[in-house]
Order: C-alpha cells, then sequence, then structure tokens
C-alpha cells in the first residue's frame, strides 16, 4: 500500500478534527487516488477497494445520467474550483446530503483534484428543526388565537412552552427592541441568564458594528409584518456574554398580543460552517505553499549537489595541501548544513514523505535542538534532557518510538515556536525525553494502555488561562493577533499524536508556564547500524557501464565525473528521449543512473520504458524532490537516491546494483 502524500496527511489530520467531512484525492482524469479514514467512514467504502476507481461512484443514478461528474471535472479545470450541494452515493447504496468542493491541483508533479466532501445532513436536519419550529410556533399561534378568548392565562403558558422546548435559540422581542421572552437555548447560546436578558435592549445581543442597522431592519419588520429570515444577502452575526462573535441564521415570526405587536426571532449557530470554509480557504493556501516549498527544494538540492560534488572532486586534487583542504572541507559542510535546511523547510511545510520508522530519540532531539536555537533566537535558553524513566526490565540503548521523524521534528518546532510567543520577553525553554507506562487506570479512550515514549516542551511564559484551556485543540482557535496564527499548529500536532497510536497532554499555570507532553508509542532498541562517514575518497574502483541521464548541464557534469573517475564507462545523455534512443540501438549497460523530474520524457517515464526493453536492467532514480510517490512499490533492481548525496553513496549504490545483477549484459 502506498504511503500517503503530505497534503493528504495534514488534511487528515485537521479533517478528523472537525469529524463530519472527508477529502479525496484524485488523478486528473477523476480516478481516486487517496481515500483517508474520515472518507472511508463517510462513504462506506475500503480504501484499497476504490484506489484507481472513478470518483463516479460516489453519484446516484440520475446524476450519472446527467453526467455530472464530467461537468463538475470541466467547471474546476476551467475555473480552478467547482462548488455544489447535492445527494451522494454511499457503498451501501444509501444517499445523503453532501456540500461537495472539487479543487484543482496546478502542482506539476502530482497534478489532479481535490475532492472535499462534508455530509449536511446534521445542517439539513437543523434547517428542518428550524422550519418546523417556525412552522410549530404558527400553529401554536393559530391555537392561541382561538383559547385566547376562553382562557388568556392558560394559553400564554402553552405558548411559552412551546417556545421553551424549541431546539433552537427564541428570542421574543416588541417593537421597542425590548427582549419579553427567551428560552434555554438561547441562555447556551449566548451565555446569559434568563435574567441578565429579560427586559434588555435586544441590542446586547448583537455586535457593535451592526447596532446602527438594527433599528431600522425592525422597524421595517414591524412595517410589515410576515414570517421571513432576517438580512437577507447580509452576514448575520450574534455577540456572545463572553464578547465573542459568531454568525447565525435568524428566522423572524410577527405575534399579536394584548401587550402590543412581537416578533419571535429563531435563531440558528452556523458556527461549524464556517469553520469548514476557513478550513478549506487554509487547505488551498497551504497546498500553495507546500508546492512552492517543494519546487524550491528541487532546485536548490540540484545547486547544492553540483556544488558538493564539485567541492568533493577538488578535495582529490588538493590532498597534502593543508589550506586548502580545509577550505574544501568547509564548503563541504555548507552544502551539507544547506541539505539539512532543505530537510527542516520540507518537514515543515508537511510536503515531506511521510514514512513512519524506528526513532533514537537522543539524536532526534540534538539535531532538532541544532536547528531551535537558530530559529528562536538568542534569547530563549534552550535545554535538552533524555531522562531514565524508563519501565522496569527495559532494555539497554535509548529510548526509541515508531513514528514519523520528519512530522515529530515539525511537532517540536511548532510547540517551541508557540511557547516563544509566550515569552515576548525571553525565558526558558526545556524538552525534555522519558519513557512512561500507562497503566489501565490511566487509560482513555484515546490512550491505551502500554509503553510510551514522551516528549515534553516546557516554557517559562504567560501560561494559558483555564477558561480556554479546553479550547486550544479546536481547529481555528488561536490568541495570538490576526495575522499571527493559523489555530491549526496544535490540532496537527494532536492528530500526528493519535495516528501514531499516542496522545498529547497538556498541563498550564497562568503567569508560570505550560508543559506539553507528546506520547508515543515505545519500542525496543534495534541493533546499531553502521555508522555513515563524512564525503571521501573512493577506496574501490568500479567496473561496468553506466548510463547517465541528468536534464541539469552541472548536475551531469558532476555526476559524471564521480562515475569515470571511480572507473566506469559512462555515457552521458541530457534528455530521457536520447537516453531512451541509445537504449533502442543495442547499447550494452550494466546500470542506469537516472533523473526523475525532466522535460519531455521523464525519469518515471523512462523507467517504464526500460522494463519492457531490457526488464531487469539496474536502475537509479536521483531526484531533488522530497518524494516520487508515482513510482510506488519499486523491483528490486529499482532504487531511490535524493540529492544532494555524497560521491561515496553515489558509487555505493551503484556498485550494489551492478554487483547484484543477473545474468548477461543487455
Amino acid at each position: 500500500m502506498r504511503s500517503p502524500q503530505p497534503l493528504d496527511a495534514d488534511l487528515d489530520c485537521v479533517v478528523e478534527a472537525l469529524g463530519d467531512s472527508a477529502v479525496i484525492r484524485l488523478s486528473p482524469e477523476g480516478d481516486i487516488r487517496h481515500l483517508g479514514a474520515a472518507a472511508a467512514r463517510l462513504l462506506g467504502h475500503v480504501p484499497e477497494a476504490v484506489l484507481g476507481r472513478h470518483f463516479r461512484l460516489f453519484y446516484p443514478p440520475e446524476a450519472l445520467a446527467a453526467d455530472q461528474p464530467a461537468v463538475e471535472l470541466n467547471a474546476a479545470r476551467r475555473d480552478g474550483r467547482c462548488a455544489v450541494e447535492a445527494e451522494r452515493l454511499r457503498q451501501d447504496g444509501t444517499r445523503f446530503q453532501a456540500a461537495s468542493i472539487l479543487l484543482a491541483r496546478s502542482d506539476p508533479a502530482e497534478p489532479g483534484f481535490l475532492l472535499v466532501l462534508r455530509d449536511l445532513t446534521a445542517r439539513e436536519r437543523l434547517r428542518q428543526e428550524l422550519e418546523e419550529a417556525q412552522q410549530e410556533v404558527e400553529r401554536r399561534l393559530a391555537e392561541l388565537a382561538l383559547l385566547r378568548r376562553a382562557s388568556r392565562g392558560a394559553g400564554e403558558e402553552r405558548f411559552r412552552q412551546v417556545v421553551e422546548a424549541a431546539p433552537n435559540a427564541m428570542v421574543m422581542i416588541n417593537a421597542a427592541g425590548q427582549i419579553e421572552m427567551v428560552n434555554a437555548q438561547a441562555e447556551r447560546v449566548f451565555g446569559y441568564r434568563r435574567d441578565e436578558m429579560l427586559g434588555r435592549p435586544v441590542d446586547m445581543l448583537v455586535p457593535e458594528g451592526s447596532r446602527d442597522l438594527h433599528p431600522a431592519l425592525r422597524r421595517g419588520f414591524f412595517a410589515q409584518p410576515q414570517s421571513r429570515p432576517m438580512g437577507a444577502g447580509r452576514d448575520l452575526h450574534g455577540l456572545r456574554k463572553d464578547g465573542s462573535e459568531f454568525p447565525v441564521e435568524i428566522g423572524l415570526n410577527p405575534i399579536e398580543t394584548e401587550d402590543g405587536p412581537m416578533v419571535l426571532s429563531a435563531i440558528l449557530d452556523m458556527s461549524a460552517r464556517v469553520q469548514l470554509e476557513a478550513l478549506l480557504r487554509q487547505a488551498q493556501k497551504m497546498e500553495a505553499v507546500g508546492r512552492l516549498t517543494a519546487g524550491v527544494a528541487h532546485d536548490f538540492n540540484n545547486l547544492l549537489q553540483t556544488m558538493m560534488g564539485s567541492m568533493e572532486i577538488l578535495q582529490d586534487r588538493v590532498l597534502g595541501d593543508l589550506a586548502s583542504e580545509e577550505l574544501v572541507a568547509s564548503s563541504i559542510d555548507a552544502a551539507l548544513r544547506g541539505a539539512r535546511l532543505t530537510h527542516h523547510l520540507l518537514a515543515f511545510s508537511r510536503k515531506q514523505v511521510l514514512r513512519p520508522s524506528q526513532i533514537e530519540i537522543a539524536a532526534l532531539l540534538r539535531k532538532t535542538v541544532a536547528m531551535l536555537e537558530r530559529t528562536l533566537g538568542p534569547k530563549i535558553r534552550i535545554r535538552a534532557l533524555e531522562e531514565a524513566g524508563a519501565p522496569a526490565g527495559d532494555q539497554a540503548g535509548g529510548l526509541q518510538a515508531f513514528a514519523d521523524p520528519a512530522q515529530l521534528e515539525a511537532c517540536i518546532l511548532n510547540l517551541a515556536i508557540n511557547a516563544r510567543d509566550a515569552m515576548p520577553r525571553g525565558g526558558s525553554l526545556t524538552i525534555r525525553a522519558y519513557g512512561t507506562r500507562i497503566g489501565p487506570d490511566e487509560a482513555t479512550e484515546t490512550l491505551q494502555p502500554g509503553d510510551y515514549a514522551v516528549l515534553s516542551v516546557e516554557d517559562t511564559g504567560s501560561g494559558i488561562k483555564d477558561e480556554i484551556l479546553d479550547k486550544i485543540f479546536e481547529p481555528f482557535f488561536t490568541t495570538k493577533d490576526v495575522g499571527e496564527g493559523s489555530g491549526l499548529g496544535l490540532p496537527m500536532v494532536l492528530g500526528y499524536a493519535r495516528q501514531s497510536g499516542g496522545d498529547v497532554r497538556v498541563a498550564s499555570l497562568p503567569g508560570q508556564g505550560t508543559r506539553v507532553e507528546v506520547l508515543l508509542p515505545r519500542i525496543a532498541p534495534a541493533e546499531p547500524a553502521a555508522e555513515v562517514g563524512r564525503p571521501g575518497p573512493v577506496a574501490q574502483p568500479g567496473c561496468g557501464r553506466v548510463l547517465l541521464v541528468d536534464d541539469a548541464p552541472d548536475v551531469l557534469q558532476t555526476l559524471g565525473a564521480f562515475l569515470s573517475g571511480a572507473g566506469y564507462e559512462v555515457t552521458r545523455c541530457a534528455s530521457g528521449d536520447e537516453a531512451l534512443q541509445v537504449v533502442a540501438e543495442g547499447a550494452q549497460l550494466d546500470c542506469v543512473v537516472t533523473d526523475y523530474a525532466m522535460p519531455g520524457l521523464s525519469g518515471v517515464d523512462l523507467l517504464l520504458r526500460l522494463a519492457e526493453l531490457r526488464p531487469g536492467l539496474p536502475v537509479l532514480v536521483v531526484t531533488g524532490y522530497p518524494g516520487v510517490e508515482p513510482l510506488g512499490d519499486l523491483p528490486q533492481h529499482v532504487e531511490i537516491l535524493r540529492k544532494p548525496f555524497p560521491r561515496a553513496e553515489l558509487l555505493r549504490r551503484v556498485a550494489a546494483l551492478v554487483a547484484g545483477r543477473v545474468g548477461p549484459r543487455g
């Protein structure tokens, strides 16, 4: 099964937090390439069973008869997006109302579409309840008019019972704009007690920016009283007691009483819909940043490959000249630091290929702290500690976990930046790693009993107020100023931890600081791997014929010098088409080294053609892009090497491929 794409993983994390939405990645033709857990729950499909099938399987027969999938695909290609509300089909044949947004992706390395589906069942149910409540109010008002003559007091009480039982917030005001009646839902939605609202101006529930318009709207309604929505065509907001504003839809119902005309307002909180729209806008921004990051990383990695390769060749020529050797070694170190910087950039932008692996926590801490010291600035004092804290009977070898290291680094960076923002005048940041065991008494619905590796990020900042501590993992919730925070950082950390089989715990004291603990499943240490040394002169000569393909002249020259200097007979080609012609003419070859992204015939296309012309011919795909997912599961004679790489690594990989080849040369 293929590893999920970066954007797939990030959107899955955030969509998991919302609960009623799903994101499906499609090919340019509409074939399904990724269907996450949220989409599987919403549609009832097993992801492996639908990969490669056309997304038309989500449409009911009448939509297929109208060729609606093709209509929406064409609209998205033309306009960049296509948004509709229509029925969609689950795997078991049941239908549901959905908001469908088809977004065109312009990434040349991975074109296609993102299909965002939101189940509108709950929203439609709320609207229906609002309509039913309005109808019920009108019916009860009619009954009240008939009963008023016989029993005015009993009729009013019955009316109050109807209003009180309504599922939406109900507020009744008189012509002067004073609140005459509210129900329990109004108390919950606005945060006021009933006695705090009765007799007060309704403007207390209206944001300050809309209060000047409200009297005119009220007078217009009393002049022509009839049941209708309020402020059609306008974005309406309510004002809670805590000062927060929230989007609303309001239905108005006129009431004639012995005390004069009244209006009964049924108020529906629309916060969930607005949050989804904000999520889609943020997803588009994240995709644009990710595309830019991946493109910059590709070009930068090619530059680093040329620089590092040239320095390694020059290193051979200045042996014995200590001053020159020192200068060359410094240049190689600078190139290696640039490569690490590119890696961190990709990890932070979530364009890194997601591959969980065994993580040695102490090594990860050392690398991450080095990056944080440059990122957070001199006012923040950073300490990294790995404590014992291990369960009884633990093996030697240090604390280890099984997770995606790039995403774990990004989580630590995210938490560290939050900590820095909480310490504007400076302070201390302590990153502590330790092992712990969660027993049955400590287990929760999201954290099972077992052994865990814990990464704790603790600051001495302003802390988090008790009243908002339970909101910090809500998508888009932030205490930062506008433009300074998206409110998605902590939800992503939580989603990553839970998808990895762990959880996140937070403790904070206002004025003293905050501690965030990321728990990940702990695993036993593996056997120590052989250490990879710094790049240096090649000891073992090569023997064989290598076809080298790269559209970047500097990279082609550098890699060619590596291979020919090691004793290989090298044929250089500046394009995939030129390389294919060489193979078709019957050149004797032991290995092909090809770039991944090239104009014309790409490295992927060349690999597929080689599989037809020379099956079993070893191929090494080199790439400056963060991911090469279209290659899928590779056969044993095909490998991937990511730029920039040292000469020794290239020669090691080529020698292994040539040595492992079986049969005559072809």
